[in-house]
């Protein structure tokens, strides 16, 4: 057979369903799952108007839309019907595409919070593929808008209340994988033994079985559950083989607390994987996809790399780390999984009440907002308060100090920096860390100096100072004849400087030697050194304090610290600074000896 084109080109499916007395558009997520419909006649808009926000909706949620998973269709409705009930509102709502006007858009873009930021966002995307809209409306919709007010900041979890929800949801998944392990445990050993001796045991096999295969217990023609002797306690087998609701949440909560992830890329996790370790001996290593549909069409999708960090098991099943808490949640939702046909990671089976009635018993993914129903169980047997995972997730940034699916600038600007009750602890981090940075330097650039003790001891054996000082004992004793001296210090190798290209002669300002590792510093300095000091600290307020702050602060850090190292305070040697020795100092202060 030989490959051509189609006869037709392709048509875009049509999405919306117009029966007249309801208007459809039918959403089908592309990860799979059922369709659901929105309905938007009973939104009471008028009819221009109405099919021109359909059309926006069915093109942001049809393929190549904007929108591709449920939870941002639900979004994007709900911002419809805003709109909708404020048109309503009005003394005279708009007839038509016409009337619409800035005034009807005005109260979302005054307001300037998140929320209505986010509406007006909503806004663009219905109105975006819309011809025909009055050119004031369309400006003032697609306007920048500013900066959403700042509201309540949300503040980290500390490690105390981390390790709480944390245990709360270990003990719950543990409970439910001890339950749905032994009900496997028994479907297995009737399947293998058959009917057996007792039929009572049978019956419970048999029914066991039907229930794990199908995902419902047996019902009556009506759709009512059959209650009858032989169909007795379907509803109990059902829910020991099945996960619940509330034991998925606190799967999804462990995967917060270890990977960091949002909820939402939580929820969208898949079950295919990957296991790139060798099962023995390496470290649990898992790969896997997910959805962040908010980075846009092009960097919605994405790998996950799923690591046990490090942390031993501590037992045969891991709840420490992502790649253990992700295997459980694999073999916790499996059978749920298999009966819906799906392969969403977290899947549970809605068992409730809805049970009695017919059709009401279903598998579903876990939804986005499950954390709103979830509180876990403290050891006293009270309940946590709800869990907030924005929260969780900041714990595990702050924690770790590490961007997850995000960049390293987000993680500072969005996470770490927004977050009040850690701000002080960073500022102490940072000043510690900047005050140890300033002690090494200042370590660093110390001069080394000489006592008078060390100077008379020099002259009967110099070898011993001159190993202290770095030099040899010819370059000692010019440094003790003032052979060396760079006005206020001495130089112990001046061709060898961290300022000038190594091999040539020093050609650095005077006031450098004073920070230079190639300076010493003998009691005969002290005088000279003083004067410079007075002479700096004059010149304060005799010049603008800019200038003063450029030139001169850093010698007179240094000054300071290296007279207050040799005990000579600025009035202790005063009287032993000599005319020329002020002159020179005055010189050097005004760059009359630097190279220009």
């Amino acid at each position: 057979m030989r490959a051509s084109l189609p006869e037709r080109p392709y048509a875009r499916p049509d999405a919306v369903i117009d029966t007249g007395e309801r208007l459809l558009v039918r959403f089908v997520p592309e990860a799979g799952g059922p369709g659901k419909d929105f309905e938007f006649r009973r939104l009471g808009l008028a009819p221009e108007i109405e099919s021109a926000i359909v059309h926006g909706f069915a093109r942001a949620c049809g393929p190549a839309g904007s929108r591709r998973t449920l939870e941002s269709v639900k979004t994007l409705y709900a911002g419809a019907r805003v709109f909708a009930r404020t048109l309503n509102e009005l003394p005279s709502p708009p007839g038509s595409l016409n009337a619409l006007a800035p005034s009807h858009i005005a109260p979302f873009r005054l307001r300037h919070t998140r929320y209505t930021n986010s509406l007006l966002q909503v806004f663009r995307v219905l109105f975006r593929p819309v011809e025909g809209l009055p050119t004031a409306f369309r400006e003032a919709l697609y306007a920048p808008h500013g900066p959403a007010a700042q509201s309540g900041t949300v503040s980290a979890y500390t490690d105390s209340e981390v390790r709480r929800i944390q245990r709360a949801a270990r003990t719950e998944v543990r409970s439910a994988l001890a339950r749905i392990r032994k009900a496997e445990a028994e479907l297995t050993e009737w399947e293998t033994a058959g009917q057996g001796a007792d039929p009572e045991a049978g019956r419970r096999g048999a029914l066991l079985a039907q229930v794990a295969r199908t995902g419902d217990v047996p019902r009556c023609r009506d759709g009512r559950i059959n209650e009858s002797k032989a169909h007795r306690g379907a509803l109990d087998l059902l829910r020991s083989i099945f996960p619940s609701s509330s034991e998925v949440t606190a799967l999804a909560v462990l995967l917060v607390c270890v990977s960091g992830h949002n909820l939402s890329t939580v929820c969208n996790m898949t079950a295919s994987h990957l296991r790139v370790d060798d099962q023995l001996e390496e470290e649990p290593l898992v790969l896997t996809r997910a959805s962040k549909p908010r980075r846009g069409r092009y960097g919605a999708e994405m790998d996950l790399a799923l690591t046990q960090d490090g942390f031993p098991a501590g037992g045969p099943d891991d709840y420490a780390s992502a790649a253990g808490v992700y295997r459980l949640a694999v073999e916790l939702c499996a059978r749920a999984r298999a009966v819906a046909g799906t392969d969403a990671l977290l899947v549970f089976h809605g068992t409730g009440p809805a049970d009695r009635t017919p059709g009401g018993a279903r598998i579903r993914p876990l939804p986005t907002h499950a954390l709103e129903w979830w509180h876990g169980k403290t050891p006293d047997g009270g309940l946590l308060p709800r869990v907030d995972s924005r929260r969780l997730r900041l714990a595990f940034v702050q924690r770790h100090q590490r961007p997850v699916a995000h960049t390293a600038a987000t993680l500072a600007t969005e996470y770490l920096a927004k977050d009040a009750a850690a701000l002080p602890e960073y500022q102490a981090i940072v000043g510690n860390v900047l005050d140890n940075e300033v002690e090494r330097i200042r370590l660093g650039h110390r001069i080394l100096t000489l006592t008078d003790t060390e100077v008379r001891e020099a002259a009967i054996d110099p070898e011993p100072l001159a190993q202290r000082l770095g030099t040899t004992v010819e370059r000692l004793k010019l440094l003790l004849e003032g052979r060396l001296d760079t006005v206020a210090t001495a130089c112990i190798d001046h061709t060898n400087s961290p300022h000038s290209p190594a091999g040539t002669a020093c050609t650095a300002s005077f006031l450098l030697c004073l920070g230079c590792p190639n300076a010493r510093s003998e009691p005969r300095h002290i005088p000279i050194q003083t004067a410079m000091l007075e002479s700096i600290t004059r010149r304060r307020a005799e010049i603008p304090a800019v200038e003063w702050e450029e030139r001169f602060s850093v010698a007179h850090e240094q000054l300071t610290d290296l007279l207050d190292r040799q005990h000579a305070g600025p009035r202790s040697a005063d009287e032993g600074a000599s005319d020329e020795d002020r002159a020179l100092v005055e010189l050097v202060l005004d760059r009359g000896l630097d190279l220009r």
